[in-house]
């Protein structure tokens, strides 16, 4: 009975209670019947244990299924990685599985590109169309005129081996507009990329890393932890006053791009006040006395002309630091893709991290600890002959070459060099909104013969592609199992929890029908069950699949350790085996050993810096058609300070156009003077041109005014260094 039904009955009077009388009477009072009742509605409704993929912090979660109908997602407490938490996110998994406007079928496109005009089509059709048009790329270009792009996810191995067996050298990942050149800088340090021990830290410096809205588990919640509870003094630098500014016990608007000239001048304080660690650096760092030398010339004065930050402060916050060491760290956050330095100002990070002697202690920085899976074997295939598209051997020798560098890799397909790329297929990624200048994006998808893409749902790249494979969502597949390293190392399970809703496959599936087509199903030759249970063998437990199915993670009792790597044996995996603050590895290769500072570009008169930044709501551009979502921020107005609104003639919600070198788009304003004078912010994830994203379709998308720019040692794309003109409409 409802509350309607409920109040209609109780306010009729001896009516109402004739009725519940009667209603009295039919319910059964034996236990063999009760018990019958209870067993029938526990078979009604499951609890099945998974992982959220809603964004890339996999948190673990408790599906409620009643009848084969997913009513609800909770938290699941066992996970020491989302810790019983479950965000907005999270919860609209639901939406994506029973979304009316997902990809239900295949389809093959019949019209012009962007047209929208589709043929469903059965899953056989979808596949042999798809082989016979790789097949013929294949033939006129060779492997290689081909280009495979592709983002994080359990079943991208898939996708990714699929590439290689095929023969195409050209795989391209989303890290290289996000996170490269944090992950190269500190691996060229340390060997390694660490985790930040948020939950026993005393004193933490962030630059930009909005944690409270673009969300890291357990980070973002062992940070408010630390502010409210704890009372650890954070320091927070951006152009902005963002929700973690907000929390923060002091906010710096620094000048965009003078991040280093602030982590400059501390060291020089940290180093000539002898406040550095001696003995840890003695031991575990090379090239100490070249660094001591390099950071004289940045002091605190000549700092605070750079970063408008008062010379004073900057030298109390350097005592502050060392002094909290260590129980103290310089966070590097996650979204790296901000300048063309980008890459010396995240070593300079790690650097002055290392000097104050916080590796792999309590409260400081701690290299990821894991739990060993075991791997299944299978055929392999020939290495690609033809060298990357993108040139990165020569362009940026350090990257990753299996991630690739997006920007780079664009501006030499639409040059046709060093060959031509004829062939496109894309899974689970939106290009034309992931990467700088969609005009670019879209005249690389135009000059294309065919592109294919794998989803769950109408993305803009999909919307101008030739074929759509609609890919089960997460709630639906049964994925690999994937282990995630960290301070607490986790292993993670995916189940479905429904069967699927529409005509959908998963990856494995999609990418084995392909192969069987273009005949290399020997590369392809096992289920997903023969993959996991390969992988699980390798667990310190009795029966380890039975326990990922009932609890859907595990994690080591042994585990936070600290220290396992602070002994005179260990080899750091650096050239020297040591911490390098002076690297001859960037020596070798033509790049600064020590970090440099170059001043950013000045605003130009009449414009602003563009700045950008995510939304707690929405993953990247991939979440902001759910109405649960999109709701709490349905447009992404431009932020823009009241002195520059005034001046331009601008209030709040008004019409205003948005313009650079790279195009143009309408949204509202939004004057604050929680931004900088000099700066303009836009979130990410609005302005779709795909009509299946109608409520993403609002606000204006960013990636079509930022222009295109990369890190000089990474490639990773430079989000924030586009100049835009303001103006209202």
């Amino acid at each position: 009975m409802n509350r309607r039904g409920f109040l209609r009955v109780a306010t009729g009077g001896a009516v109402g209670a004739t009725l519940l009388q009667a209603e009295a009477c039919r319910m059964p009072f034996g236990k063999d019947q009760a018990k019958e009742r209870s067993s029938a509605a526990a078979v009604a409704r499951e609890e099945i244990a998974t992982t959220c993929d809603m964004c890339v912090n996999k948190c673990s979660v408790i599906a409620i299924v009643e009848k084969g109908v997913l009513k609800k997602l909770n938290p699941n407490p066992e996970s020491p990685k989302s810790r019983g938490m479950l965000c907005a996110r999270g919860n609209a998994g639901i939406q994506q599985l029973y979304d009316s406007s997902r990809i239900k079928h295949p389809m093959i496109r019949t019209g012009e590109r962007g047209e929208g005009k589709w043929k469903v089509v059965s899953w056989d059709e979808a596949l042999d169309f798809t082989a016979q048009k790789l097949s013929a790329v294949k033939e006129k270009y060779g492997p290689q005129g081909t280009l495979w792009s592709s983002s994080e996810g359990w079943q991208e191995i898939f996708f990714r081996n699929l590439s290689q067996a095929f023969g195409s050298p050209n795989t391209v990942r989303h890290s290289s507009t996000c996170l490269t050149s944090v992950n190269l800088a500190y691996s060229m340090t340390f060997g390694t990329v660490p985790s930040f021990d948020v939950q026993n830290a005393r004193y933490m410096i962030i630059s930009g890393a909005n944690r409270l809205e673009s969300f890291i588990t357990p980070d973002t919640m062992d940070l408010v932890d630390a502010t409210t509870e704890r009372k650890a003094r954070l320091i927070y630098l951006d152009p902005r006053f963002t929700k973690t500014a907000a929390k923060a016990d002091e906010w710096y608007a620094i000048r965009p791009g003078t991040d280093l000239a602030f982590i400059l001048a501390m060291m020089n304080v940290i180093i000539g006040e002898n406040r550095y660690d001696k003995n840890f650096v003695s031991a575990y760092c090379t090239g100490f006395e070249q660094l001591a030398e390099h950071v004289k010339q940045y002091s605190p004065e000549w700092a605070a002309e750079e970063t408008q930050i008062p010379a004073k402060d900057i030298v109390r916050i350097a005592r502050e630091f060392s002094d909290a060491t260590p129980r103290a760290f310089y966070y590097a956050g996650r979204r790296s893709s901000w300048y063309r330095d980008d890459f010396s100002m995240r070593r300079g990070q790690a650097i002055l991290n290392a000097i104050v002697g916080n590796w792999d202690r309590e409260g400081g920085l701690v290299p990821n600890a894991k739990v060993e899976l075991g791997e299944l074997m299978f055929l392999p295939w020939d290495d690609p002959v033809a060298p990357r598209i993108d040139e990165i051997d020569k362009n940026f020798p350090l990257a990753a070459k299996s991630d690739g560098v997006y920007p780079k890799l664009r501006e030499n397909v639409l040059a046709g060099q060093p060959y031509p790329v004829k062939g496109w297929m894309v899974y689970k990624q939106d290009p034309m909104n992931a990467v700088p200048d969609q005009e670019k994006t879209l005249q690389m998808l135009r000059q294309m013969d065919f592109v294919g893409v794998i989803d769950v749902q109408m993305s803009d790249t999909a919307w101008f592609a030739d074929v759509i494979l609609p890919e089960s969502t997460y709630l639906e597949r049964l994925d690999p199992v994937e282990m995630l390293g960290g301070i607490r190392p986790v292993v993670l399970y995916r189940q479905p929890v429904v069967k699927p809703v529409h005509d959908t496959k998963p990856a494995l599936e999609i990418v084995q029908g392909l192969a069987k087509r273009l005949n290399l199903s020997q590369y392809f030759d096992y289920t997903m069950e023969q993959w996991i249970a390969e992988q699980v063998k390798a667990l310190p437990l009795d029966l380890p699949l039975e326990h990922l199915k009932k609890h859907g993670v595990y994690s080591p009792p042994q585990f936070p350790k600290y220290g396992t790597t602070l002994s005179p044996d260990h080899r750091f995996v650096t050239k020297s085996g040591k911490i390098e603050l002076f690297s001859e590895r960037l020596q070798e290769s033509g790049y600064d050993p020590l970090p440099v500072y170059h001043a950013p570009s000045q605003v130009p008169q009449g414009k602003f810096r563009l700045v950008l930044g995510r939304h707690a709501f929405y993953t990247h551009a991939s979440t902001a058609n759910y109405s649960w979502l999109h709701d709490f921020a349905p447009e992404n107005a431009l932020w823009l300070h009241p002195r520059a609104a005034d001046s331009l003639g601008i209030r709040s919600g008004d019409r205003i156009e948005v313009a650079s070198g790279a195009g143009s788009i309408q949204t509202k304003a939004r004057v604050t003077p929680q931004i900088r004078p000099d700066c303009v912010f836009m979130q990410h994830g609005f302005g779709k041109r795909s009509p299946w994203l109608r409520l993403a379709n609002s606000g204006g998308s960013d990636a079509e005014i930022i222009e295109t720019a990369w890190d000089k040692v990474s490639g990773g794309a430079a989000l924030h260094e586009t100049f835009v003109k303001v103006r209202k409409v």
